[in-house]
């Protein structure tokens, strides 16, 4: 019996898969020793036999599968990982940066579950999702934070007293933009990767939120500004640097997110009311954190709402940016069972879509599992716990 060592790829696929990925071509030739078939500057074509281990490496570097690797021909433009539109985060002096092949995975592998909620959606005969009445043209970001908590029926109080914690607001929130209509993810993605991104569509608009950032303040942070993006209707990645950005349209997206959390008259009842003081010095970490834990907000979130509002400077700003970290909790671990591992990531909306595409026979229990990666009983308590979420 004749045991295969060597797997046969197309050149051009490879170099597709590479150049689609991020990598250094070079690099990855180099060390694999595949740049010994021809000078390193000459585009790969035709079969390629490979031993299987570099095949393995090879997938794993581009983020895509063996059976990728072996098709025949690249697949067409629109394929690509990252679309013409969609902006990359800034890099810490304001101009764009590129995406890494982690960041870069992670936005094909939404924008696939994306196109599968939208064909499901329409299957389904579900009505789009008119994002662009939310908000009127030109507003500001306190008017459009308040037409989008209305458009949410966002309980300002559940969020201070009801709630008791900052991941319980996250959750809610998520459970809000689904229940509107949106996808939300939180994946990680590992490195020194973007914070979340947005991905506007007419039937399944989807945002990402970076499980990599443990604060759920932060995600809350994160969620609301990306929600932003999609308003304006924006295809955007954001990192630190534009989650920190004092100027241009993610100071907009920034204000707005900050306003959603911390209305102008509530914060201001709350600093007479129970910190009896009119402003907050840079320092002042007591009423910082008073103001973080009862609105259930980043500290940064609660310093540029103050200093938005005339309660505090840029002093303030500034010491809580750049590599600060909130003194708080952390995020909850996602869930025990695989099942409940995956409706975290990919929000109880996306389980609810496959839990009534099967009932209609819209996509069949191979393909859903085939997705999701579970066996047939994971599937059932997916399905189970997206419904539970009505």
């Amino acid at each position: 019996m004749t045991i295969m060592t060597n797997a046969i790829i197309q050149g051009d696929v490879l170099e597709w898969a590479l150049e689609d990925a991020g990598v250094d071509r070079q690099a990855v030739l180099t060390g694999l020793h595949l740049a010994r078939r021809g000078p390193l500057d000459e585009h790969l074509t035709g079969p390629i036999s490979v031993p299987l281990d570099v095949l393995k490496q090879l997938a794993e570097i581009t983020h895509r599968s063996a059976y990728f690797l072996a098709l025949p021909r690249p697949p067409e433009e629109r394929r690509k990982s990252v679309k013409q539109d969609f902006r990359a985060p800034s890099s810490n002096d304001g101009t764009p940066r590129q995406l890494n092949p982690e960041e870069r995975a992670a936005v094909r592998l939404a924008n696939r579950r994306q196109e599968i909620a939208s064909k499901l959606s329409q299957d389904l005969n579900a009505k789009p999702v008119d994002l662009a009445r939310v908000i009127a043209n030109n507003s500001s970001p306190e008017r459009a934070a308040e037409s989008a908590a209305k458009w949410l029926q966002w309980d300002r109080r559940q969020q201070y007293t009801v709630l008791k914690s900052k991941n319980k607001v996250f959750v809610a929130l998520r459970q809000a933009l689904e229940s509107r209509g949106i996808m939300t993810n939180l994946v990680s993605v590992e490195g020194d990767s973007f914070r979340g991104f947005s991905l506007h569509h007419d039937y399944a608009p989807l945002i990402f939120v970076n499980a990599s950032v443990k604060s759920p303040a932060s995600r809350s942070f994160t969620l609301l500004h990306e929600l932003a993006h999609l308003m304006r209707g924006t295809d955007k990645a954001c990192d630190r640097a534009d989650l920190q950005s004092r100027s241009s349209e993610e100071s907009w997206c920034n204000r707005f997110a900050a306003a959603f959390l911390l209305p102008a008259s509530d914060l201001s009842r709350y600093l007479e009311k129970n910190l009896k003081q009119t402003s907050v010095l840079a320092g002042d970490t007591y009423a910082l954190k008073r103001i973080s834990n009862y609105f259930k907000v980043s500290w940064y979130c609660a310093a540029i709402r103050l200093k938005e509002l005339g309660f505090a400077d840029n002093r303030l700003v500034d010491s809580v940016s750049g590599n600060f970290q909130d003194p708080e909790e952390q995020g909850r671990a996602p869930g025990k069972t695989r099942a409940e591992i995956r409706v975290t990531e990919y929000g109880y909306r996306f389980a609810r879509l496959f839990g009534s595409a099967l009932s209609e026979a819209k996509v069949s229990q191979l393909e859903a599992r085939k997705l999701f990666r579970l066996n047939g009983a994971e599937l059932d308590q997916l399905i189970k716990l997206g419904r539970g979420a009505d």
